[in-house]
């Protein structure tokens, strides 16, 4: 019991520092929701991972400084995103080609950045987790964030983006 209480202590502890700013267009998510919602996601990673309290107490530092790493990749993302935005609503501006490919440019650039950094993380929890934890952190990572984008979409009552893109 003591173990089941000290493993959950240190995975809320940890879960603090995982969500990233989630920003949009409206400005960043409440700070106490991104923490129900890492604290979710930490609950249930464990779960489906089936990790024990060893392996939790080296995987979630990892992932931490994992998730770090590559937070500033993601802050410029957003900002790239941000200003994207701002100039298509500008009726004075006119986007061309070189806006595109510029900017195009500047998103693949990041986004390799943070593929580079997943594949090293991936490779480098091979220490803790075995390949069969390995395969299912990555089926976690895909899956919880459809489920979420999913479950936020219908509570500010949007359509959902997935299913928009599955019609013929």
């Amino acid at each position: 019991m003591k173990k089941i209480l000290g493993l959950t202590l240190i995975l809320v502890f940890l879960c603090m520092g995982f969500i990233n700013a989630q920003e949009d267009f409206m400005g960043p998510m409440d700070p106490d929701r991104r923490e129900r919602i890492e604290s979710l996601r930490v609950w249930k990673m464990t779960e489906f991972l089936d990790l024990t309290t060893e392996q939790s107490t080296k995987f979630f530092p990892k992932l931490k400084e994992f998730k770090e790493s590559i937070r500033d990749d993601q802050d410029r993302q957003r900002k790239i995103m941000i200003e994207i935005h701002k100039l298509v609503n500008d009726e004075d501006y006119k986007s061309s080609q070189a806006d595109v490919k510029k900017y195009a440019k500047k998103l693949s650039e990041l986004e390799k950045n943070i593929i580079t950094k997943k594949e090293a993380f991936v490779s480098d929890i091979g220490d803790v987790l075995t390949a069969d934890q390995q395969m299912k952190y990555l089926i976690f990572e895909n899956k919880f964030r459809n489920r979420l984008m999913k479950t936020l979409y219908q509570k500010e009552g949007h359509k959902s983006p997935m299913k928009e893109r599955r019609k013929p």
